[in-house]
């Protein structure tokens, strides 16, 4: 499906939105008389008062998400974030984009994912040959990440920004670099993320603000590339950081009964359990019922918060729950951008969905601006070499595998604006307080009273 944006202008109102370097280019679609008249008020008298409407050519980005299916409060969020991305570029002058010298316009096509690879392929195959979409961007699941990656090499097509996340996508690229030089991965592997969370829970025992009864630690993830591969980072990161951690269960992306499981955790007498998945009623219906069955222990829920509307379906489950699994609105242009998110929409942003997919979409028409062409060895070259500051994150994608990326074309990670972070947080009320790092901490990490 094609999203147009007014496609039909009037000439005068366009050109007074543009800069001066993108009037003289609109002349030359106009011609040299109709410039100057453009440009000459003198002349305006002598011709009719209304300015004759052009019709710029469109250029088609396909925008991937999971708009239908078990993750589609998420698909909304990607399709708010990504809109509202456009008409600010719109507003700022970025749009129209110039390519090969010409003014284009740009219409959306949705490409559904339905949160299944065969599908996401099937839909991206249809938006790439019969709808000629030039770009993709975005994008959720690092299952369809896998899928897609395949499909667009061999038509050609460059992908920015998908955030799927699994290092087994970074792995592909090491093991091919050339056949995927044009996915550019946007969202950092496991290892450099979910690695992180040993150091904070960590110190949160040193400091005597959490007492667990023993170090044993269940783990569930989604039955996913995603979820096996941040399954295996974080078991890694709670070993290194003391804990026992058990090897980890997995659940269907639909899976809604989690009793069974938490029972056994609770026979365990496990103190940490972590959870992570991609699908928004599976993690709601987990919350609740750790809370429902009194669990006693921490519960890490990373991903919660990947749905707006997290708070509405848990209540106060969700009060203590940790994570590290979105940014925050530290700096007073980010708390502006949720302000004017939520005057938009009339409800609280996801971040990652919303958040990443607008600073993307702003990033890949940056790339085009300055590319200039769709050549997909200039383009990729561009993108390969292009740091761009978002709203969230400095975007900068790494040339090969190093300490801040698993692999060349994966976004990397790094301080607060300087590179991909994620600080932790903790849940009270249905609001995130930033607890870790202690630099930007809001508040101290609080032990749940049931423990």
């Amino acid at each position: 499906m094609v999203q147009k944006h007014s496609r039909k202008r009037n000439v005068q109102v366009h050109l007074n939105q543009l800069s001066r370097r993108r009037i003289l280019r609109t002349a030359s679609l106009i011609g040299t008389t109709g410039t100057i008249s453009l440009l000459v008020p003198g002349l305006l008298h002598a011709r009719d008062s209304d300015p004759p409407e052009i019709t710029l050519p469109s250029i088609n980005i396909g925008a991937c998400g999971p708009f239908s299916g078990p993750a589609k409060h998420t698909g909304d969020a990607i399709k708010q974030g990504i809109l509202m991305a456009l008409e600010d570029a719109r507003t700022a002058g970025e749009v129209p984009i110039t390519i090969d010298g010409t003014l284009h316009d740009i219409d959306i096509v949705w490409v559904d994912s339905r949160s299944a690879p065969a599908s996401a392929v099937n839909a991206a195959t249809d938006a790439i040959t019969r709808q000629n979409v030039k770009l993709m961007i975005g994008g959720w699941h690092s299952s369809v990440a896998l899928a897609l990656m395949e499909t667009e090499a061999d038509l050609n097509t460059i992908h920015i920004g998908h955030l799927g996340a699994s290092q087994y996508i970074a792995a592909k690229i090491n093991d091919d670099p050339q056949r995927y030089r044009g996915w550019f991965k946007g969202w950092p592997s496991p290892p450099k993320l979910a690695g992180l969370y040993g150091a904070p829970l960590k110190y949160m025992r040193k400091q005597g603000l959490w007492q667990p009864a023993n170090n044993r630690a269940a783990i569930l993830v989604e039955d996913s590339a995603f979820g096996r591969g941040w399954g295996e980072a974080l078991m890694t990161s709670l070993s290194e950081a003391g804990f026992d951690p058990q090897p980890y269960d997995v659940a269907a992306l639909d899976e809604t009964e989690f009793r069974p499981l938490l029972n056994k955790y609770k026979s365990e007498q496990v103190s940490l359990v972590a959870m992570t998945s991609t699908g928004d009623v599976a993690v709601s219906n987990f919350v609740r019922q750790f809370k429902e069955l009194g669990v006693k222990a921490l519960l890490l829920g990373h991903g919660l918060r990947w749905s707006s509307n997290w708070y509405a379906v848990t209540g106060d489950a969700s009060d203590f729950v940790i994570a590290m699994d979105s940014a925050m609105p530290i700096a007073l242009w980010q708390r502006w951008w949720v302000r004017r998110f939520k005057a938009k929409y009339g409800e609280d942003p996801s971040i990652p969905a919303a958040g990443f997919h607008y600073d993307y979409t702003r990033m890949a028409i940056r790339a085009l601006n300055t590319a200039n062409t769709f050549d997909f060895n200039t383009l990729t070259a561009t993108l390969s070499q292009l740091s761009y500051k978002g709203v969230w994150n400095y975007y900068q994608f790494s040339t090969g595998p190093g300490a801040h990326a698993l692999s060349a074309n994966e976004v990397m990670t790094g301080h607060f604006m300087k590179g991909f972070y994620l600080p932790m947080v903790q849940l009270f009320d249905g609001q995130a307080k930033i607890i870790w790092p202690i630099k930007y901490a809001e508040q101290r990490f609080r032990q749940p009273p049931r423990i």
